[in-house]
């Protein structure tokens, strides 16, 4: 199976925004990128052979539903991290105190008074297990960093500690090749769909 992490476009909000769970509208023409990356996704969403999911927050939801016509599942377990009190603030008005004690222990800590890293992987994990086995050729899952970098951690098997590490762009593609119990990541945070859908359009 072809398992595929996309990030949702880029939100219209203003910069160092902490928005986690928060429902925040996309910049204008953003479907000009989404409709790039359908056709270079190419896929038939049929349910049997490829399926997609989304979190109900509208930034993954109009671009789930773009890229499968309409044909994409949400899932509210692929919501992104909730920051709780932290919503709505610049990161860089977030007291100190309360930041120094999250970097402390970044998976388990939530000064925040919302959820624990450790709490998204859970649940993210959870979703993973009940969908992996179902006959589908292609999987395509339209979320957020968070989620993304932390079920990219747990399927590599890396230290979610260090999940923060890990780049995804807007409208970026992951990609996984899963065969059983066999996993193989073959892009991480790719933009090079746009880039080859680019090249073909100008020759």
């Amino acid at each position: 199976m072809k398992l595929l992490l996309v990030r949702h476009p880029k939100p219209d909000v203003k910069a160092g925004l902490c928005y986690g769970d928060m429902d925040v509208p996309l910049v204008k023409g953003w479907q000009t990128h989404a409709q790039a990356l359908k056709a270079s996704l190419n896929l038939e969403y049929d349910n049997d052979k490829t399926r997609c999911y989304h979190s109900p927050l509208s930034r993954a939801a109009l671009l789930a539903n773009h890229i499968s016509d309409g044909q994409s599942q949400s899932v509210d377990a692929l919501r992104e991290m909730d920051f709780g009190h932290w919503e709505g603030l610049c990161w860089s008005d977030i007291p100190r105190q309360e930041m120094e004690i999250w970097a402390s222990d970044i998976v388990n800590e939530n000064p925040f008074q919302g959820e624990t890293l450790q709490a998204v992987a859970d649940r993210v994990w959870q979703w993973w297990l009940s969908v992996k086995d179902e006959p589908m050729d292609a999987c395509v899952l339209v979320a957020h960093s968070g989620v993304i970098k932390v079920l990219v951690s747990l399927l590599c098997e890396w230290p979610l500690s260090k999940c923060f590490r890990i780049d995804v762009d807007f409208t970026s593609v992951s990609e996984f090749s899963i065969q059983g119990e066999w996993v193989s990541l073959k892009r991480l945070g790719a933009g090079d769909w746009f880039l080859n859908t680019s090249e073909q359009s100008s020759e």
